[in-house]
């Protein structure tokens, strides 16, 4: 932990002067209240992170350590996350992949301590069954092998001297590249603490009277660093969930008098869509801060009418750049009144302060982002990290362009990314694992438009010959090999796929010529 207290979160430069801060200025406010009844206070909060960073240091973790954290949203995650403190890195794992896609990560990060729900302690054994085993710590109850988390938090803290820099790394957050090689983003104590300032401030506008809701995933930079620790950092009380139910939501918005709420355009479909919105008392509700990927007009048009009380906030950034642009609520409210400004509906709103955005080329180009919050780098992995950032400016791959009042417009995914429900889909990823199916000889992945999560996966499969695959081989064969948003809802079987004449398959023809021929779910189609 660091010493002298900050007296302003402007002030603090390492994830613990935060904690310092809020221990003393808001010691016996509830900080996390988790619904099934475990809380801690902000004090509390200080004293399980000093415990647990003691703790991990003394089991041999130096500075630099990778700490993996994998679990639901629960209380002590953010304890877990908060080891940063004393010069460890944390690691949140996205418990949506499969085995075999966690087990790369952690071949690659290589953790000095996994920290684990026991919901997914099995896989972790598994895992790391006849290998090096790290310091196994699990969140609940008691496992052969394995620490109580309970035990280390609630344990002495002492002070350390590590000699902490604002541009160590704090965070290690892992995203699947275009490759499918999965990339572990390195966030700084800097980059974070200015994201949360933008949060804090000029995004949320939150002080310590604000109840926030944080229903979206915790292993999410979004979920995490985005929302629930401003949240923390403005000495807010964060109501905490473990899934992400409407009905669930609605409810605790209306009991606990929730003020403000970060969703993605998914989220947002189902709150809407839920019988419950229209007679529940929605009216403490006035900031709802949606991201992650592209909404439908009709979607923001239908929250803006049901949460009527509600200012909304839209978010554009990712893992690598860090926060980069907002549409404001009086940007929301200008559109909706004036039909000249209709268009900036559809756009992601105009750049942070301290954050430049510009084309690649053109009027319509990549955009690059330029700011103190980007990441350091790829993990061990200069190579990518040259691709991603040169002369300062970060490559984000989405395609778009800019008004004349700086307006910035997403029009497309360079890498063809998919984002199905907020989550990232890289067809390239996909398509490697359907290969190895013996009855695909080839095959592309692609999106189609999809009522409830924005976009969902589709593939066209060329089997090989004398081969009769059907969609529900197919869609076992990946769900087996990957988290299930990256499996394919629906398989179109072809006799050929449609290229251009480098031989790169055309997805664009494919998401047209299907659009039409998609179903509300998973369908076996055949196409001549």
């Amino acid at each position: 932990m660091t010493g002298g207290l900050r007296a302003s979160l402007q002030e603090c430069s390492l994830i613990g002067d935060v904690i310092a801060r809020n221990a003393a200025m808001y010691s016996h406010k509830p900080a996390l209240i988790d619904l099934d009844g475990a809380s801690v206070t902000f004090s509390e909060f200080g004293r399980h992170v000093g415990g647990l960073t003691s703790a991990l240091r003394g089991l041999g973790l130096g500075k630099g350590s990778r700490v993996a954290i994998i679990s639901r949203n629960r209380v002590e995650y953010l304890e877990a996350v908060c080891v940063s403190a004393s010069g460890l890195i944390a690691l949140p794992l996205n418990w949506r992949l499969s085995p075999r896609e966690i087990a790369a990560i952690l071949e690659d990060s290589n953790p000095g301590a996994v920290i684990s729900s026991s919901e997914f302690a099995p896989m972790i054994d598994d895992i790391f069954s006849g290998s090096h085993r790290p310091h196994l710590i699990c969140f609940d109850g008691e496992r052969d092998g394995w620490i109580a988390y309970a035990g280390l938090a609630d344990g002495p803290s002492r002070q350390l001297d590590i000699g902490l820099h604002p541009d160590d790394t704090a965070c290690l957050v892992y995203t699947s590249g275009t490759t499918g090689a999965p990339k572990g983003a390195e966030l700084s104590h800097r980059g974070l603490l200015l994201n949360c300032g933008r949060a804090v401030n000029e995004l949320l506008g939150l002080t310590p009277e604000d109840g926030t809701l944080a229903p979206m995933p915790f292993f999410h930079v979004g979920g995490l660093w985005y929302h629930l620790f401003p949240s923390f950092a403005a000495g807010c009380t964060t109501f905490v969930t473990a899934d992400f139910t409407p009905a669930d939501v609605l409810r605790i918005i209306a009991e606990r008098r929730i003020t403000n709420i970060h969703v993605v355009p998914a989220m947002l479909h189902a709150l809407i869509s839920h019988p419950d919105v229209a007679s529940l008392d929605m009216s403490s509700l006035r900031l709802v801060f949606y991201g992650a990927s592209t909404i439908p007009l009709s979607v923001l048009k239908g929250a803006m009418t049901a949460f009527a009380s509600s200012g909304f906030v839209q978010g554009y950034g990712s893992t690598e750049a860090g926060m980069v642009t907002y549409l404001s609520p009086e940007a929301h409210r200008a559109a909706v009144s004036s039909p000249p400004l209709g268009a900036r509906l559809l756009s992601c709103g105009r750049s942070f302060s301290n954050v430049e955005v510009r084309l690649s080329e053109g009027e319509v180009g990549e955009f690059l982002v330029r700011s103190p919050m980007t990441m350091s780098g790829y993990w061990r992995n200069p190579d990518a990290t040259a691709r991603a950032i040169s002369n300062g400016w970060l490559a984000t791959g989405d395609l778009g362009r800019i008004d004349d009042d700086g307006y910035c417009y997403i029009l497309d995914r360079k890498s063809d990314m998919i984002v199905s429900g907020g989550e990232n889909v890289y067809p390239r990823e996909v398509e490697d694992v359907l290969r190895e199916h013996p009855d695909v000889a080839e095959v592309a992945i692609f999106d189609l438009p999809d009522d409830r999560w924005v976009q969902k996966v589709a593939t066209a499969i060329v089997l090989r010959a004398g081969a009769s695959g059907r969609t529900e081989e197919i869609v076992t064969f990946a769900r087996e090999r990957l988290a299930h948003y990256k499996c394919p809802k629906e398989v179109f079987f072809v006799e050929i796929l449609p290229r251009n004449g480098a031989g790169k398959v055309l997805r664009k023809e494919l998401r047209i010529k299907f659009s039409k021929a998609r179903s509300t779910g998973i369908e076996e189609n055949r196409d001549g």
